[in-house]
Order: C-alpha cells, then structure tokens, then sequence
C-alpha cells in the first residue's frame, strides 16, 4: 500500500509507502518538510514506491543472521516496475536527483556571499576614506609645479650666466692660448721677469746680486747671502729703472734662499714660469741649461751650459775645504742642488737657472773650486799662475725649494720691513 503525499511548500505530489504513515520527511522536490498521514482511500492504492533491497520477489534482503530489515526511510528507494507505478508518481531518486540540478544555492552558499560583499565593501569604503581630498591634491600638484619652475629658471639663469662669463673671458683666453703657442725668446718671455738686487748699507750699496719675479703680486726670488747684512734693499730692472723693497717675507739661511716684497708691482715685469708647478722637478745630467744675471758690473746676461750633477748639502759640506764658498748645514733634511758649468761669475747670484722652455729649474749661487781672490787676481794680471786655475761651476737649488718657502709664507706677512 502507498499513502499519497502532496508538499506543504511547493505543492508537489507523490507517494510514499504505509510503513511511513505518521512519520515526518523532505519533500524531494523543494526540501520542504511534510508528515505522511494516511487517507481512506490509501488502502485501495497499489504501492508506488519500493526499498532497493527488495529484491527476489519483492522479499525483504536476508541478514546474516536470518533476520530481515527494512530501509531506513526515504534512503535507497528506487522505482518499481511501471505496471506497478502510479502515473502521477516520482521517484525520490528521481526527485534528488533533480534537486542536484537545480540552480538555487544552500545557505552556506549565500552566506559567503555575504561575507565576500561585506569585504569589498569595507576595502572601498576604506580607499574612499583614506583617499587625499581632490582640492588638496590640485593644491599638492600646484605647489610642486610652481617649485620645478622656479629652480629650472634658477638653472637657466646660472647657465645664461656662466656662457656671459665665457663670452667675457673669451678674448683673453684666446690672447692666452696665443701667448702659449708664440715661441719663447729670452728677451721677451725672461729678461722681464729678471732684476738686480742692492745691498744698501752704510747708506750705500754694499753689494748686488740677481733676482727674478716669481708670481703675480711680483714677489723677488733671490739669495740668503744676497740680502745678508742689509739695512735696506732695492732693485733695478733692465730699463734702468730702480723700485723700493718693502721688506723681506722669508729668509732661509740652510737654503740659501730669501723672498722680497716690492713696494708695488714692478711695471712691465713678467712673472717667470717655474717648472714643474708642483715643485718635483727632478733634473738629470747633461740637460742643458740657461743662466741669467747681473755679474759684476755687467747687466742681465745669458750663458748656456750642461748639468754635470746633483749633489747633496752634506756631500757639499763635505767639499768646502776645496771651495770659497759657505754651507750651512739644515738640521731638517738634506736638500739637493744642481752643479751645471753655464758660467756665472760674483753677481750671478739669486738669478734663475732655466731649462730648454725658459722655465726655472733653479736659483744660482756661486761656487768656486779655488779662491775666488785669487781668480779675481789672476784674471787682472792676465799671468800664469803656478796653480792651474779650475773652471767655476755654477750651484743652483731645485726650484722645488723656493716653492716650497712661499708656500710656508703664503699670507705675504713681513719678517723685515724698511
């Protein structure tokens, strides 16, 4: 017998068996619950619906033990022969399996949902409330603008006025460059940069040397013993023209070396150039060599030579019984001169030694391998004397030396003023 079920929700009609009267199920069309209550006219009805496992003859499916059971409800039901089956019947596998089809979501389906919107809702409305205010951002976008047009004017500007520089500076670069390529005469590019320097004493000149202006400000190079003993000083340039020393800036005994301040620019004097300018000009033998001076009452002459060594102030020291001429021993270091046979006679002293470019190498001195009275004498006598006269070699400091001292007295301060 069969007991003819119609759901509650959705309305769908269907049979289940007697066994089931009384007990409460699903609907397999929609899910809803119903409860199987049995009608007057259920008895007449043919069962609809059958457990899987009835098997032989409709029989129930023996268990081990003999026993039989039944199906729990609405589980493994299948549909009975057709002859057997109401015509408005489904199946309840059939009705699962249309439930697996249809397209509504269980609740937990809906739930995530839920919770994905919740999310994407807090993110925007979390962008939206961090989000900078539109006029702030113009405001952010002006400010920077104005800044990026306010230095890329500055950078014009500074352009614009380096190339006016350039313009500016332009004539005398180009009278530089011409100046550096014109070949170098003696007359023109060392006898300007060359003076006599004087002795004054007694309120007299006591003695003179040679000097040479060494930088733009027309500081004098010349020799310790040139200025030694001196109440005041002047010197002469090859014009004829005497200018007034100031005073003297720095004196090395050991050296040999002095630095003098004019008391203004000498005009028309031409600052020699020092080779190298960073003083480590180291020179070999057989170089050749110029020399420039004021001997004796002679007036700026030239005489060329050769370098025939470099030797030390000690290995000086070490000669001067054979020489008449003083050394002093420098307690710091033992500094090396250039011997060279340019000749240079008494004068000569504290003028500049110049290689092939007519740049200084050196500050001469005079060194004499007999006495010089004697020479003096010889030469006045014009005799032979018993003693073979040994030429004169001239004595030079590494120009490294004179740049060295004005560095040590850069500021131009005054040891000795006149």
């Amino acid at each position: 017998m069969a007991i003819s079920v119609t759901c509650p929700k959705c309305e769908h009609a269907f049979a289940v068996r007697d066994e089931y009267a009384g007990r409460r199920g699903k609907c397999p069309q929609c899910g809803g619950v119903f409860t199987a209550e049995p009608s007057d006219d259920a008895a007449g009805e043919s069962p609809a619906l059958v457990t899987s496992g009835a098997g032989r003859a409709n029989g129930a499916s023996p268990r081990r033990n003999g026993a039989t059971g039944a199906a729990s409800p609405f589980a493994n039901v299948g549909v009975a022969a057709p002859s057997v089956q109401s015509a408005g019947a489904t199946s309840v596998a059939s009705a699962y399996a249309a439930r697996q089809r249809s397209s509504g979501l269980p609740g937990w389906g809906w739930l995530a949902i839920g919770v994905m919107l919740l999310v994407a809702g807090g993110a925007i409305g979390g962008a939206w409330a961090l989000a900078p205010d539109p006029l702030e951002i113009k405001k952010i976008v002006k400010d920077r603008s104005a800044k990026a047009d306010k230095a890329f004017e500055a950078f014009e500007n500074e352009v614009l006025n380096k190339i006016d520089d350039v313009d500016e500076k332009l004539p005398d670069l180009e009278d530089d460059i011409e100046e550096f390529a014109r070949p170098k005469t003696l007359d023109e590019d060392v006898i300007p940069g060359v003076v006599k320097v004087l002795n004054v004493q007694g309120g007299g000149p006591r003695g003179s040397g040679t000097g040479w202006i060494m930088n733009d400000q027309h500081w004098i190079a010349t020799n310790h013993h040139v200025i030694d003993g001196c109440e005041s000083l002047y010197v002469m340039t090859a014009d004829g023209k005497k200018h007034d020393i100031e005073g003297i800036i720095a004196d090395k005994q050991e050296w040999d070396l002095a630095i003098l301040k004019p008391k203004e620019k000498i005009p028309g004097g031409k600052p020699l150039r020092i080779a190298p300018n960073d003083g480590s000009y180291l020179p070999n033998a057989g170089d050749k060599v110029w020399a420039i001076g004021n001997p004796a009452s002679h007036m700026f002459t030239t005489t060329r030579g050769v370098i025939t060594r470099r030797v030390s102030q000690r290995q000086l020291i070490n000669e001067a019984s054979q020489t008449d001429t003083a050394f002093y021993a420098d307690p710091e270091r033992d500094i090396m001169w250039i011997e060279h046979d340019a000749r240079i006679f008494p004068g000569n002293s504290g003028g500049p030694l110049l290689d092939d470019n007519f740049r200084v190498i050196g500050v001469n001195t005079l060194l004499q391998m007999i006495p010089l009275q004697q020479a003096i004498d010889a030469a006045k006598s014009n005799r032979r004397m018993g003693l073979r006269l040994s030429p004169t070699f001239g004595l030079a400091s590494n120009s490294m030396y004179i740049l060295e001292l004005m560095e040590l007295h850069s500021d131009g301060k005054l040891i000795k003023s006149f």
